[in-house]
């Protein structure tokens, strides 16, 4: 009778087990002696979906209070030295509803205090009144940006005026700083607790 010869060095299935074996084995050995890889890969991932949450709820906040400063413009506030008035209005509800989404959906994961809220509105009030109004001033004197775009809105026929032009340029490039700074400053000084410390 032949001898059984499945578990004999020389078999080729026993070698590709024994090396199969030998890789998991390494794996997971790798992986034991290399916790802070795992903890800071995982932490990359949460950080990365936190960021994208902070962006598209950061648009969307952005549109909203375009339209709504547009509507108050326009529909209640005509005079133009009530300007301002629509802007703060549309600032302030803005500002409501950005807290109440980030503390619910972009930092739901961090612990909410009772200084947050105040630090929150500090710090926007700071940015729309101090801060915003430099960086949009400061865009605004890229002229040749917006010759450049207003040039090609012409070539393809788009109603734009070279002010509309001018205006919305300096308000998406400082709305797009803000964005930054928003960030930075939310997730470090305002959201900057875990829930597990």
């Amino acid at each position: 009778m032949a001898k059984d010869n499945k578990n004999t060095p020389n078999n080729p299935t026993s070698r590709h087990s024994a090396q199969k074996s030998t890789a998991k084995n390494a794996t997971l050995d790798h992986s034991a002696s290399h916790p802070t890889a795992q903890t800071s890969t995982h932490k990359d991932v949460k950080t990365s979906k936190r960021a994208t949450r902070y962006f598209i709820i950061g648009v969307i906040l952005t549109l909203f209070n375009y339209v709504l400063y547009a509507f108050l413009a326009n529909a209640i506030f005509k005079d133009s030295n009530l300007l301002w008035l629509a802007s703060l209005i549309g600032t302030l509800i803005t500002t409501l509803l950005a807290y109440l989404l980030h503390s619910k959906i972009t930092w739901k994961e961090r612990h909410i205090t009772k200084t947050s809220i105040y630090k929150f509105f500090i710090w926007n009030l700071l940015l729309a009144f101090v801060f915003y109004p430099i960086l949009t001033q400061f865009f605004s004197l890229i002229t040749p940006l917006y010759e450049f775009a207003y040039n090609i809105s012409n070539s393809i026929h788009l109603p734009f005026s070279y002010d509309f032009v001018l205006s919305t340029g300096a308000f998406v490039l400082a709305s797009c700083i803000t964005m930054i700074l928003n960030y930075l400053f939310y997730d470090k000084f305002v959201f900057g607790k875990r829930k597990d410390d």
